[in-house]
């Protein structure tokens, strides 16, 4: 057999098995990158938007798996991550498997990071369960159709059999921020920063202020009017105005009022500012503040 038709055969048994297909290039994916990748089979596309979004116009191969599916009630406290057979089971009923590689993608052009909130709180949540690829579309759906991007109205719907492998190292309990406030952590409060001075508060969190020890990092210092993330450059200045350390290996914990804006924040740290400790509190100061017996600050962070 010829040279060349061993390399033919080598590079066949190599599509067939599946390991030709291009891995997820980092963390954010372009729209170009998706439409060039869009017939890879191991390729799992997740709608975040809502089911009557998605009926009426998705990128062609997306499969609906709603924001509110994500997270939910948990000892009363609203907007956790569900136990880990709950959501496991809800990402095998959308598709997702071990050796899948997941995009997932909102419409981020709202107002403070809200919708891009909703692919890095997902984003977060895969990595918790032990998933390996995944990335989040940049600029989102909106970002889709800027560069060309055709939409359909044709529903997918796939099986995925996700074995999860809980990362504990990636989420904060209520008993660990407790012990973190007597420790050498640094807590990044990634609220606006009215709600961090104790200015304003949202409706559903019980008391105004902050976490004593935190760091103001607010989502307007990561996202911009569009909704996207700031350049990285920016993100690092702003990084050394908040106070954050310079050692790459320090301890840190993200926090807003759910969860939420602080996927952004653990994305930032972990994704673009290469901190390698991070945890997300998704109790949050939802859950912080229900419990008076834990101390909140008003004023300037200190």
């Amino acid at each position: 057999m010829s040279v060349y038709w061993r390399l033919c055969a080598a590079l066949c048994a190599t599509w067939v098995s599946g390991a030709a297909l291009a891995a997820l290039p980092g963390p954010c994916v372009t729209p170009h990158w998706l439409y060039a990748h869009r017939h890879d089979s191991r390729l799992v596309v997740l709608d975040l938007r809502s089911p009557k979004a998605y009926a009426a116009g998705h990128i062609p191969g997306a499969i609906s798996a709603p924001y509110v599916h994500w997270r939910r009630m948990v000892r009363h406290v609203n907007r956790m991550l569900p136990p880990i057979p709950v959501i496991q089971a809800y990402l095998r009923s959308v598709g997702v498997s071990n050796r899948s590689e997941v995009v997932v993608y909102s419409n981020i052009q709202t107002p403070m990071g809200l919708g891009l909130g909703s692919e890095t709180r997902a984003f977060w949540t895969l990595k918790v369960l032990g998933h390996k690829q995944d990335a989040i579309l940049r600029g989102g759906i909106g970002g889709w159709k800027k560069a060309g991007g055709a939409l359909t109205t044709v529903a997918r719907r796939a099986r995925g059999d996700l074995a999860a492998e809980f990362q504990p190292n990636l989420r904060a309990s209520l008993a660990q921020m407790r012990a973190d406030l007597h420790r050498h952590v640094v807590l990044m409060d990634n609220r606006p920063m009215h709600q961090i001075v104790g200015l304003t508060k949202a409706p559903f969190v019980a008391r105004y202020g902050h976490i004593p020890g935190a760091v103001p990092y607010p989502v307007t210092w990561m996202v911009n009017q569009n909704g996207n993330l700031l350049p990285k450059a920016r993100l690092e200045a702003l990084a050394r105005v908040a106070g954050l350390p310079a050692n790459p290996n320090a301890p840190i914990v993200t926090y807003c009022n759910t969860g939420h804006w602080a996927s952004i924040g653990w994305f930032v740290a972990t994704q673009v500012l290469g901190y390698r400790h991070v945890r997300l509190y998704d109790g949050s100061m939802t859950q912080w503040a229900y419990h008076r017996a834990d101390p909140v600050n008003v004023g300037f962070v200190k």
